[in-house]
């Protein structure tokens, strides 16, 4: 596949912190793009900021809706190749989009996950832990083995990212995405990525109760939807 530009779609809520930095390290990356950036009612002047950011899509929610809703505000927008989801912390890497095109790009995938834990040592915490269980969750159910499905990077050509026609509001996107890839029998291939943690006491959001959304994602959309 002959890829001429790439959508980024960064959903944003209360990122006043890092957003900046993050969409300079974005535009920093050479290959051609599009971001599409959707505040999702952000209470912490976070659209203020963005407004003065050029050469960029800016959308917004009047009240915060959750990730997965702001990626279906963005989809109407998007005008590139391939859509590469991005969070609006400083925790994945945008250099690594050359990682995540180059299989399609080859013709080895026809869609790339990126991969927080492939090929590297492993760190216990709480959140590698949890991640490792809902990734088996979502593996059993879906009875095709992937490393990390709770992974933000994922590289989708546009015309297979519409045809998922994603419902979920919030924590439940990735689980939906993955069952979705996998139920249309794409071809799918991982590729390590870097990845910086964050603390909750650094805006972290993820709960408890995000996996329980996760693993109940996983069962609807590979089964009931």
């Amino acid at each position: 596949m002959v890829i001429s530009k790439i959508s980024i779609i960064i959903p944003i809520y209360n990122e006043a912190a890092t957003c900046l930095e993050l969409i300079k390290k974005v535009k920093a990356n050479p290959l051609k793009k599009e971001i599409i950036v959707v505040d999702d009612g952000s209470t912490d002047g976070c659209f203020e900021l963005l407004s003065q950011v050029e050469n960029i899509i800016l959308l917004k929610h009047d009240v915060n809706r959750g990730k997965g809703a702001a990626i279906q505000t963005a989809i109407s927008h998007i005008n590139g190749d391939v859509v590469i989801l991005q969070d609006g912390d400083l925790e994945y890497d945008p250099t690594d989009y050359d990682t995540l095109i180059s299989p399609i790009e080859a013709g080895e995938a026809e869609v790339v996950f990126g991969s927080r834990w492939l090929k590297k040592e492993t760190e216990w915490s709480f959140h590698y832990f949890g991640n490792r269980l809902i990734t088996l969750f979502s593996n059993i159910i879906n009875q095709r083995w992937i490393n990390d499905m709770a992974s933000c990077y994922k590289a989708i050509p546009v015309d297979m990212f519409k045809e998922l026609d994603l419902k979920s509001q919030g924590f439940g996107l990735e689980a939906e995405i993955t069952a979705k890839v996998f139920r249309k029998k794409y071809k799918v291939k991982e590729v390590p990525i870097s990845y910086e943690r964050r603390t909750s006491a650094e805006g972290k959001k993820l709960r408890l109760k995000d996996g329980l959304i996760s693993a109940w994602a996983c069962l609807f959309y590979r089964f009931f939807d």
